[in-house]
């Protein structure tokens, strides 16, 4: 009998995880500071990484990774409200942010001087938390809330 459900209905046989809602929080929420603190406040953000001053054109840079992660970010949210490829969006996203954590160990951590301040750990342990948070939601995406989703749902 089960086989003879749609995918819908097959979704509310499994239950919604109630997860994807506090996820969902905690991404927007860092998405944002990290996109706010991108493209606003790029020297202010090379001042935190402790680059050095003749090293400051990595302004672009930092301001180009926060539209990357604005566009990323619109693409991820409108998969999951409309439930377009979204379990496959989702995975694709999780790789990309962890390609994007391993390529800034070379391309921006590296010009750190001196000792690695509590800062810059503290950016690296919340990009992990985002990683973390994609990747629960591409393993559960069968399990997301019915439609229609709401934003912040």
């Amino acid at each position: 009998m089960a086989l003879l459900l749609t995918p819908q209905e097959r979704k509310l046989l499994k239950g919604a995880d109630a997860g994807f809602t506090l996820r969902n929080r905690i991404l927007m929420l860092l998405i944002l500071f990290f996109v706010v603190k991108l493209l606003f406040f790029p020297e202010q953000t090379s001042t935190d990484l402790n680059i050095p001053p003749e090293l400051r054109d990595l302004r672009p840079y930092l301001q180009y990774r926060g539209v990357f992660i604005a566009l990323t970010t619109a693409i991820y949210y409108f998969s999951y409200v409309k439930d377009w490829h979204f379990e496959r969006i989702s995975l694709v996203l999780c790789s990309v942010a962890f390609t994007g954590l391993a390529m800034d160990f070379f391309n921006v951590y590296s010009w750190i001087q001196g000792p690695v301040s509590p800062l810059v750990l503290g950016f690296i342990g919340l990009r992990l938390v985002v990683i973390y948070a994609l990747l629960m939601n591409a393993i559960r995406a069968d399990r997301a809330p019915p439609l229609p989703r709401s934003f912040w749902g």
